[in-house]
């Protein structure tokens, strides 16, 4: 695949590294492409497999290039599409960028890597997270209170496609205190962040 060049993204300004939660990005965003205009035609909540291939569908258009952009203090995305029953992003990740654990309410999720590499990571209770690396065009789906960490891999940036089902309109964000696991309810265009 093409890979995106730095220059060619949007890049915000570099700042000293803003504390959790940061801003959320500015709305809105370019009007859809005729090539995904089949975004529009969803008139039903989908599932995670559907959403996987939609995902898929947008990579492989290379459309998802319009909305690549890229921020050194923080992982970075865009809305591609919304309506009542879906909402689809771009999400942009250099080094050291990370979700931290997180679940995605009701909302089921289908993703589809662009450009590069992102690792993702499983929780598990008495024993070690998992985690797998997705490539180049692999995609991954998860059922409605699927929880999972997401991070840089590899690329200049790398780029992943998300898709949810509902909307997502409301994470939950998992933290460590005092030994016990707590989860807080984020906005669901909160940007998520390492604990």
């Amino acid at each position: 695949m093409q890979q995106v060049p730095l220059e060619r993204v949007i890049s915000t300004s570099l700042r000293p590294r803003p504390s959790w939660p940061t801003p959320e990005p500015r709305w809105p965003f370019p009007e859809l492409p005729a090539q995904l205009s089949f975004l529009a035609e969803v008139d039903r909540q989908i599932h995670a497999p559907q959403l996987a291939e939609l995902s898929a569908e947008i990579v492989q258009s290379g459309r998802w290039r319009d909305y690549v952009t890229v921020c050194e203090e923080y992982r970075d995305y865009r809305l591609v599409y919304e309506n009542d029953f879906i909402d689809v992003w771009v999400l942009s990740w250099l080094p050291g960028q990370e979700t931290g654990f997180h679940d995605h309410e009701i909302s089921e999720v289908g993703i589809c890597v662009a450009q590069g590499a992102i690792r993702e990571h499983h929780m598990h209770l008495h024993a070690s997270d998992t985690q797998h690396v997705m490539g180049e065009g692999q995609t991954q789906q998860g059922p409605f209170g699927y929880i999972h960490r997401v991070e840089y891999e590899e690329g200049a940036p790398a780029v992943s496609v998300h898709a949810y089902s509902p909307p997502l309109a409301w994470v939950g964000q998992y933290r460590e205190q005092s030994g016990q696991l707590l989860r807080l309810r984020q906005p669901g265009r909160t940007r998520l962040a390492p604990a």
